[in-house]
């Protein structure tokens, strides 16, 4: 067992662990930068990472309980119309005794970049999220009565430990005259009950003055009133979100230089309610804002996103915390080819530094996560592994077959004997083919993990291809008997990790097919390896190298490739031979590009010797 599976945590548990508690102290505004190549699984351990998050909080929750006796406060329930009634009379105070609290509530609002990148800003996609999140939250009531009543207001600092003060008018509290105004209604309603609008007795006079006093006092209290409900019945129906989307589709949006500072106000509206919440509820409220897909859009979209962070981050004493995960090399790419910041952003990762407080690189995947993640998408093959012979048998065989496949479990820990790859292949259907493979990719005592990238979408393609390819061959009768499932697992994981690589081994092997063909010597046997193939050729593979680096940035370590062929699995000239047609994820473009600059280079070299020899000739 390696120092990654202690305890029954993989690597990337621990990490994940580590910065989900490093992330429930530190103070904000904070920027995190989640790095990962693309492909490995930097969602999962931000889901992980948030787990631990909330495992530390209720954790703290519980030793504050014990050691403060304070208890926290609800918005849901009867907590939902005392915070009403907190936010219409009363004015919240920042204390130190509340900046000395340690409890704290994460709220985690996940932007997929990806799904706005058809929006023309996708910046303000990020904006319209962090508030339409905001208000399913907390209700749509409550962020309309502050944006209405409270906008202007800001959290006041207070040396008292009165967090609560009321609002007041001409200096008399808010929640008086409310009272007062609501006993002068009952008051009323009990006159006009007994007396009625007597009109023209002597004797109702005093009543009538009194009733046009309190009618009077009434009105005036009422059309302030109807004012203040109309604005929060507007920010209710016409959310925020809805007034930027419609900003948003003018055709003179671009030249709307004051939207920014729009933004700039909402964010702030944001700030001020989120710690009117946390001085309510007597712990702080922190909005975990997970920034995913990034690498995925284009270059001025990726700026228009960092951008907004940035107004994220422009008040000192904003709750937020903003995970961005992504792979910082494409990233850094994307801003230094941006149209938005041409001549000012030259070097990208420089850029990126500037908005990162927080940059955390995901480690190398430790085998027993690849291994985990096998598992579970081998977990979901179980129909394609169903033991349904190619052709008919006895029944005497069929049954011995379905006893063997009884005590075969789909994941195997190897113990040393009964290997996968030492079953005879004439003694196997599809499925049970299939199912022998997957256990060799799962077997912990392999070495066909080492050669797996981590990269999580590669192994699901791996873990997909295996059973096409397997049953594509035995359908056509291809004769497979020097092809073990490992076998056949290694040459899917070789096309999937190095295919342009591979693509040229085939293209040499074509090339001396062609020439055997028309009477010259073949120098290529069924019997050659083909790393030996590939080192024999590399002075051909450098004439067109520098025209196929793209191609080569697909292939992984070439280190590792020529350990894969030299060493671990020695495929030759009549392996590829076979298997090579029914290789259905090696794309065979990629044969086709080097076919052409080769015959170009090849050619040209040619014409530039004739003249040469020519001259040699005179």
């Amino acid at each position: 067992m390696t120092k990654g599976e202690c305890n029954g945590k993989t690597e990337y548990d621990t990490y994940a662990e580590c910065l989900g508690k490093a992330l429930c102290y530190i103070p904000t505004p904070m920027t995190v930068g989640l790095y990962a190549p693309w492909g490995s699984g930097i969602n999962r351990l931000l889901h992980n990472v948030q787990k631990q998050m909330i495992r530390e909080v209720q954790s703290r929750e519980k030793k504050e309980l014990a050691k403060t006796r304070e208890k926290t406060r609800s918005t849901t329930g009867l907590g939902f119309v005392h915070l009403l009634l907190h936010l219409v009379f009363l004015q919240p105070q920042m204390t130190e005794q509340h900046k000395k609290r340690k409890t704290v509530r994460f709220i985690f609002i996940q932007f997929s970049a990806w799904e706005f990148a058809g929006s023309e800003k996708l910046w303000a996609g990020l904006i319209t999220t962090l508030c339409d999140n905001i208000k399913d939250q907390f209700g749509c009531i409550p962020t309309s009565i502050v944006r209405a009543l409270g906008h202007q207001s800001t959290v006041q600092q207070s040396e008292s430990n009165c967090e609560w003060v009321s609002k007041r008018i001409l200096r008399i509290p808010v929640w008086l005259i409310f009272s007062f105004l609501l006993l002068l209604a009952l008051a009323l309603i009990l006159v006009m009950a007994k007396y009625g609008f007597s009109v023209g007795k002597m004797g109702n006079d005093y009543i009538m003055a009194l009733e046009g006093v309190g009618f009077g006092l009434i009105g005036c209290s009422a059309l302030l009133t109807l004012k203040n409900s109309l604005m929060v019945g507007r920010n209710i129906f016409v959310s925020q979100k809805a007034k930027m989307e419609s900003l948003m589709n003018k055709s003179d949006f671009s030249s709307q230089l004051g939207f920014m500072n729009d933004i700039k106000q909402e964010v702030k509206v944001l700030t001020n309610f989120i710690h009117y919440v946390e001085i309510f509820e007597r712990r702080k409220v922190r909005i975990v804002l997970e920034i995913m897909s990034l690498d995925r859009c284009t270059p001025d979209k990726v700026v228009g996103v960092l951008d907004a962070m940035n107004i994220l981050l422009s008040a000192p004493d904003a709750p937020f915390i903003s995970i961005l995960a992504v792979d910082p090399s494409i990233i850094a790419t994307c801003v230094e080819k941006s149209n938005v910041l041409k001549g000012m952003a030259d070097n990208g990762y420089e850029f990126l530094n500037r908005i990162v407080t927080l940059p955390f690189s995901v480690p190398k995947m430790d085998a027993q996560t690849k291994l985990n993640f096998i598992q579970e998408v081998v977990e979901g093959k179980d129909a394609l592994m169903d033991d349904t012979p190619l052709q008919p048998e006895p029944l005497e065989v069929n049954k011995c077959r379905e006893n063997l496949l009884e005590i075969v479990p789909l994941i195997n820990v190897s113990s040393g004997h009964d290997e996968p790859s030492k079953l005879k292949i004439g003694e196997m259907n599809t499925g049970h083919y299939i199912r022998q493979a997957y256990q060799c990719l799962m077997d912990r005592d392999s070495d066909l993990q080492e050669y797996i990238e981590e990269n999580f979408l590669q192994m699901r393609r791996i873990v997909n291809i295996i059973p096409i390819m397997v049953t594509l061959m035995l359908e056509r009768n291809v004769s497979i008997s020097s092809f073990t499932p490992q076998r056949i697992a290694a040459w899917v994981i070789l096309a999937s990790c190095w295919p342009c690589r591979l693509s040229w081994v085939w293209q040499c092997l074509e090339d001396a097919e062609q020439m055997s063909e028309f009477g010259k010597e073949k120098y290529i046997h069924d019997e050659m390896l083909l790393w030996t193939i590939y080192e024999n050729s590399s002075d051909k593979l450098i004439l067109i190298q520098s025209s196929i680096e793209k191609l080569l940035t697909l292939d992984g370590d070439p280190e590792v490739f020529q350990k894969f062929l030299s060493i671990s699995y020695k495929f030759t000239v009549k392996d590829a031979k076979v298997i090579l047609p029914y290789t259905i994820n090696l794309d065979y473009s990629l044969k086709r590009k080097m076919e052409l600059l080769l015959g170009s280079r090849l050619l040209g070299r040619k014409a530039t010797s004739l003249p040469d020899d020519a001259a040699s000739l005179e």
